[in-house]
């Protein structure tokens, strides 16, 4: 109980900054809450270690550094409004173009293939503009691809980890916004023939504009 209750006391006092701002939403801000749909233009760098397949048979190790590649996003989420507060869940799929590296072959280039993202958003309006910060779990397809096909072996596994990211967006009317950000996410995931994982460190500098209903 003494616990419970020492939990309960060191919760309320974190929380009591915020207890100002907790009035429901004044009309000023109200737009603000409620669904949205974005569409995101992206710049992408991914650097990491993998253990693959190869056409040779067995796997290989080696560094994965694929520069810069493209991203072209769509988001779909809902804001939830405390004051000047907000807090919600989104959803966003990005499909990626060269993030890649080639072999010195030519044979097996590594490619990430595109990321989901799941997560959960929260931050400050300021007059027009909204501040956050932004938490979730994230799902990338991985793929060695060779100039002939592997058979029957796996070319392609599945990548997973945290997802963190800060960005704003700028209302210019009650209905649409713009906005920018940048993303981090860690991924990891092995190759059926692998022993090892593979580790990709994935980055995402975006642009969007977006409309809410």
């Amino acid at each position: 109980m003494k616990i419970t209750t020492l939990a309960l006391s060191i919760l309320s006092l974190l929380l009591s900054p915020f207890e100002a701002f907790a009035e429901e939403p004044t009309e000023e801000v109200s737009f603000v809450q409620g669904s949205y749909v974005a569409l995101e233009l992206a710049a992408a760098n991914a650097s990491g270690t993998s253990e693959f397949p190869i056409l040779s048979g067995g796997t290989e190790t080696s560094n994965f550094d694929a520069g810069s590649g493209r991203g072209l996003n769509a988001a779909f989420g809902y804001n939830v409004l405390r004051g000047r507060y907000f807090y919600g869940a989104e959803f966003r799929y990005s499909n990626l173009i060269d993030v890649s590296e080639r072999s010195s072959s030519g044979r097996e280039n590594r490619e990430v293939l595109d990321v989901a993202d799941i997560r959960g958003r929260f931050g400050l309006i300021q007059g027009n503009f909204l501040y956050y910060g932004a938490l979730g779990w994230s799902w990338s397809r991985f793929r060695v691809h060779p100039s002939r096909n592997f058979e029957n072996r796996e070319s392609q596994t599945t990548l997973d980890g945290f997802n963190i990211g800060v960005g704003l967006e700028y209302n210019f009317s009650e209905r649409w916004f713009i906005g920018g950000e940048y993303s981090y996410r860690d991924l990891s995931g092995k190759f059926e023939e692998a022993n090892d994982e593979t580790s990709i460190d994935l980055g995402l500098l975006s642009a969007r504009v977006g409309f809410r209903f």
